[in-house]
């Protein structure tokens, strides 16, 4: 197999990687966001218990 098929192959694959993982990070931030508020969906039924 020719040496530039493998080479633009490998750069391919690490953009879908850092894309990927970048996708990762950001949803990660999203969801520690909605944990540091108090408020809870509509939709919720739990109650809080002291």
């Amino acid at each position: 197999m020719d040496d530039s098929i493998i080479f633009f192959s490998g750069i391919f694959a690490t953009l879908l990687f850092l894309i990927g993982y970048g996708l990762t990070i950001k949803e990660m931030k999203e969801l520690k966001d909605e944990r540091e508020t108090d408020t809870f969906p509509e939709e919720s039924n739990a109650e809080i218990k002291k």
